[in-house]
């Protein structure tokens, strides 16, 4: 008598080796958004796609002046730095079948995919600035220790920067940095980030000791010929960005999937080859506003 097995209607088609879930997990990845300790400038379309931001004088002692003597003028010494709107975009295109075989894995995904990845552009525009920046502390080849985020605290006392300080450091120096804890026999407690924090911070916030806000990120970049790491402490004077809203009047409306101002997605169709493509464009720049408010810390990776 013959039986009717799975195995036997898998090889015959009557069943399928597996069926997609309705429950979707995330592939594990960093989601870093670092716009929370930058500095943000409001953008001004005036005809340009550079905007100069005026640091202003510092201020100064009053000189002793003689009764009726000429007090000679002091320079009002300003400066500034620059933030030029650049595009960034990203693509995905949707054959015609992806439509038509259906699944969990669908248009609405494929733009909440994108709307992360902006999070995830401005992190990485900031830590490339890292190793720009003029003073450092670390050793090349060694673990980061306590000693060094002290060092990089001391270091913005002496600059003048003033607190509270953000400490972005790569997962590397993140564990090295809470080894050397360890250690640690003074009463400064390091506080692990809440789900309150986090949801007031954004992923990528680790906890705060002795006043600064640690945070993590496996886009801090490789120095010294792929040696070290090169995380950085600043205040928030130290980085600035800007996002200028994407303007979609030129855009048909029909073709815009989400117009969240500073994010544009809209749809392409490309009939010929049975293609939809998911088309995200920002225009961001972000720049070091003031050197001496940034120190880099530089360990082993």
């Amino acid at each position: 008598m013959a039986n009717v097995t799975y195995s036997g209607l898998l090889s015959s088609g009557g069943r399928i080796s597996a069926v997609l879930s309705a429950l979707v997990q995330e592939k594990l990845h960093d989601p870093t958004d670092l716009r929370a300790v930058m500095t943000q400038v409001p953008w001004m379309a005036m005809g340009s796609d550079t905007l100069d931001v005026t640091l202003d004088a510092v201020p100064g002692p009053y000189a002793t002046a003689a009764e009726a003597a000429t007090t000679a003028g002091s320079a009002y010494g300003t400066g500034k730095f620059s933030l030029q709107a650049v595009k960034k975009t990203r693509v995905y295109s949707l054959t015609d079948l992806f439509g038509v075989t259906g699944g969990p894995i669908d248009m609405e995904r494929v733009v909440a995919n994108l709307t992360a990845g902006v999070g995830l552009t401005m992190t990485d525009l900031l830590t490339a600035l890292f190793p720009a920046v003029s003073n450092n502390v670390g050793a090349s080849g060694s673990p980061l220790t306590v000693a060094n985020i002290y060092s990089a605290q001391f270091q913005l006392n002496l600059s003048a920067a003033q607190g509270p300080y953000s400490c972005v450091l790569h997962p590397q120096q993140m564990n090295d940095f809470r080894t050397s804890l360890r250690a640690e026999t003074s009463a400064l407690q390091y506080v692990p980030a809440t789900a309150e924090a986090l949801a007031t911070k954004g992923p990528g916030y680790q906890g705060s000791w002795n006043g600064i806000d640690f945070w993590q990120s496996d886009s801090v970049p490789l120095v010294n010929t792929g040696a070290d790491r090169n995380g950085a402490m600043f205040s928030s004077a130290a980085f600035a960005y800007t996002m200028a809203p994407v303007r979609s009047a030129l855009v048909p409306q029909e073709s815009v999937l989400v117009d969240a101002g500073e994010l544009l997605v809209e749809i392409q169709r490309d009939a010929t080859k049975g293609l939809t493509h998911a088309v995200a464009n920002i225009f961001t720049g972000v720049a070091e506003a003031q050197d001496l408010a940034a120190v880099g810390i530089i360990t082993d990776a």
